[in-house]
């Protein structure tokens, strides 16, 4: 029994032994192991904690880099458009400012276009109103001036010789409107037209340079002829009408002085008679200037319009010339002003 207590407390005590090296074995390579696995956690901690921190000090670099790009990008966005407005802003001006210069310019041509427009209107109605009573004033005391041209025809041996022309004639005058004689001088041109005339004898208003003996047939081709007039006539209205009574029917007549041209003449002899004595080429000459009294008489028809008067006017004139008197009827239409 003791023996096998024994045995069994050897059994215990061996196993134990056993146990307890093995036990110091373990806790000595556990010991061994803990001891080397903290240096090389520490050592690789060490490395990993430093690549972390350079990579995020490299991040932290990079982001710095990048923001402080974009502030700068941002920057010059900013002031690259805050100068693009300032442009816009002060071309906005330049323009307005020529909008206003030209604007300005263009008011101050109206108002000087305007000034110049009111200072014409008023020297034209000072004109007017200076015409205006000059005319009243002239009227007020019977006066009167006009202009008149038209038709002047030709009439007995003058007419032989001239065709029918032209007159103008400018009247003044006097005569009140109420009053119904009045007086009117006339300044007038009468141009006719030469014919050519074939006859024995020489035409009365035209006379020869030379002296002829007998008869002889010729053609006479003979130049335009001119009369300057310068008449003065009394004037009778027999009847008066209107406002103003410058409607009329009135008879006018006097007498004047007349200054004839000289007319070139181209006379051909054609056939000499009773020995007569001629040229028998053409022979070219000009008669002489006349400047004679005459008579005058006629009748007309004047129409108000306002203060003036449209007439209607024929006469008949006679002037004393050489060898013939010498003969023409005007018909022409003019304005009498007060």
């Amino acid at each position: 029994m003791r023996a096998h207590v024994w045995t069994r407390i050897k059994s215990f005590t061996a196993t134990a032994v056993l146990v307890a090296g093995v036990t110091t074995t373990a806790n000595a390579q556990a010991k061994t192991s803990q001891q080397r696995i903290p240096v090389q956690k520490e050592s690789a901690g060490d490395v990993a904690r430093r690549d972390s921190s350079a990579r995020a000090d490299s991040i932290a670099a990079a982001a710095a880099a990048a923001e402080a790009a974009r502030r700068d990008s941002v920057a010059r966005a900013e002031a690259a458009a805050r100068q693009d407005s300032i442009n816009k802003a002060d071309m906005a001006r330049r323009d307005s400012l020529a909008r206003a210069d030209s604007i300005a310019k263009a008011a101050a041509a109206v108002a000087a276009a305007e000034a110049a427009r009111r200072d014409s209107i008023a020297r034209e109605d000072s004109i007017r109103n200076a015409a205006a009573a000059a005319q009243r004033k002239f009227g007020s005391k019977g006066f009167f001036g006009g202009f008149a041209a038209g038709y002047s025809g030709t009439s007995g041996k003058y007419g032989d010789v001239y065709e029918p022309g032209w007159n103008i004639t400018i009247p003044i005058g006097w005569q009140r409107r109420a009053g119904r004689w009045g007086f009117r001088s006339d300044f007038m041109y009468d141009s006719h037209g030469g014919k050519s005339v074939t006859q024995s004898t020489v035409p009365d208003p035209i006379p020869t340079p030379y002296n002829t003996s007998g008869t002889v047939t010729s053609t006479y081709d003979v130049d335009n002829g001119a009369v300057w007039s310068g008449n003065l006539d009394v004037v009778v209205d027999l009847a008066k009408w209107g406002l103003n009574r410058l409607s009329q029917f009135y008879l006018i007549g006097g007498g004047g002085v007349h200054y004839f041209e000289g007319s070139k003449v181209l006379q051909t002899p054609l056939e000499p008679a009773n020995g007569a004595t001629v040229p028998t080429a053409p022979i070219s000459y000009e008669t002489d200037s006349q400047t004679k009294f005459g008579l005058n008489g006629g009748a007309g028809f004047g129409f108000a319009v306002g203060r003036t008067s449209l007439f209607i006017e024929s006469r008949y004139f006679t002037a004393y010339t050489d060898n013939t008197n010498s003969e023409w009827i005007p018909v022409i239409l003019g304005v009498k002003w007060r």
